[in-house]
């Protein structure tokens, strides 16, 4: 891989987005905690870089520090995040800088500080541990902080915790279906199902907004679920609340991963008085099945089954009222998810 800035930054990128695709059809829907990992031609004085995607299919940027970088950490953005970690690469255990996109809707921008992060690399004789913060910090704008915790993202986090809920009531294992805060297509996701979560407060309508192509796509040999909840708002403490939920959520399933889930979103602590801001009552609850009758744009939607060069994303809304909805009840609808 050749890196000559400026010239060559269009070709470095490409040539980014080829390898974390290489590493996506390798990737085993079982991976756990592991990184599939690929190495770069482009070495710091302790080793080569790698790029990996986790098993969410979020790509990272793995920069080899000497072992003396024990605890370099930025986590101000909420959508990507900076740590040491050391892990097993062939049968040695190498320290690295783990540069790590947490939202799927970020991953040009990461792609374009990677790239960024390579070139300086190339050309400085900086060690890693303060070139790498130094460029993290010139995107600081296009990554965004911490976004605060208003009442639909609220809704919207109630909404999962509530299939989070019913899943756990059949399955106390089923917190690792919950794909959705670690940027996943789907918010729940087994080997061959998922489903995908719509809440809202509207007091009017059924409609839904789809971000993205991968949103309405089915996996290739499963199904797809639509769960559309209606929320209404009222005072904090007069009903549920996203702590009062998280808790039996917690008190069911097993902690430890939910609590990753709820860090990823990051929520360190259930006490925040932003989650405390508003208390949620279920007031309506539709199941659907997405099939081809299902309205949506697709990758196939298009006749080369490919989603045209220079279409960088979509935001769309359906009418719910125009599809028919399953007779299946919620609880129904998420053993099914289980279960097929």
């Amino acid at each position: 891989m050749t890196l000559e800035f400026p010239s060559q930054e269009a070709a470095l990128r490409r040539t980014l987005e080829a390898i974390w695709q290489e590493l996506s059809e390798e990737l085993s829907p079982a991976g756990g905690g592991t990184l599939q990992s690929a190495e770069l031609a482009l070495c710091t004085a302790s080793g080569p870089l790698r790029l990996a995607l986790d098993s969410y299919g979020l790509p990272h940027l793995l920069v080899p520090v000497g072992r003396e970088v024990n605890n370099l950490e930025d986590r101000r953005s909420s959508g990507v995040h900076l740590a040491t970690r050391t892990l097993v690469v062939g049968d040695e255990a190498i320290t690295f800088l783990d540069l790590e996109c947490r939202r799927r809707s970020l991953a040009g921008v990461f792609t374009g500080l990677v790239a960024d992060i390579c070139m300086s690399l190339a050309h400085s004789n900086n060690p890693a541990e303060q070139a790498v913060p130094k460029v993290l910090e010139g995107w600081r704008a296009l990554l965004g902080g911490q976004q605060r915790w208003t009442l639909q993202r609220l809704a919207g986090l109630y909404g999962e915790l509530l299939v989070l809920e019913h899943l756990l009531s059949i399955d106390s294992a089923a917190a690792d279906t919950w794909t959705g805060p670690g940027g996943a297509a789907h918010d729940f996701r087994t080997h061959r199902n998922a489903i995908e979560v719509k809440t809202t407060t509207s007091p009017q309508g059924r409609t839904i907004h789809v971000h993205g192509f991968e949103q309405l796509t089915r996996p290739p040999s499963g199904t797809l679920k639509v769960v559309w909840l209606k929320l209404a708002t009222s005072a904090p403490g007069s009903a549920d609340d996203i702590p009062a939920i998280a808790q039996r959520c917690l008190s069911v399933g097993e902690p430890y991963k939910i609590i990753s889930c709820l860090e990823r979103l990051g929520i360190y602590s259930l006490t925040a008085p932003d989650l405390q801001a508003s208390s949620f009552s279920l007031v309506d609850q539709r199941l659907f099945e997405v099939d081809d009758s299902f309205p949506s744009i697709t990758p196939a939607s298009f006749p080369s089954g490919l989603v045209p060069t220079g279409i960088c994303g979509v935001d769309y809304v359906v009418d719910l009222d125009t599809v028919r909805h399953s007779d299946y009840s919620l609880h129904q609808g998420v053993r099914q998810f289980l279960e097929a």
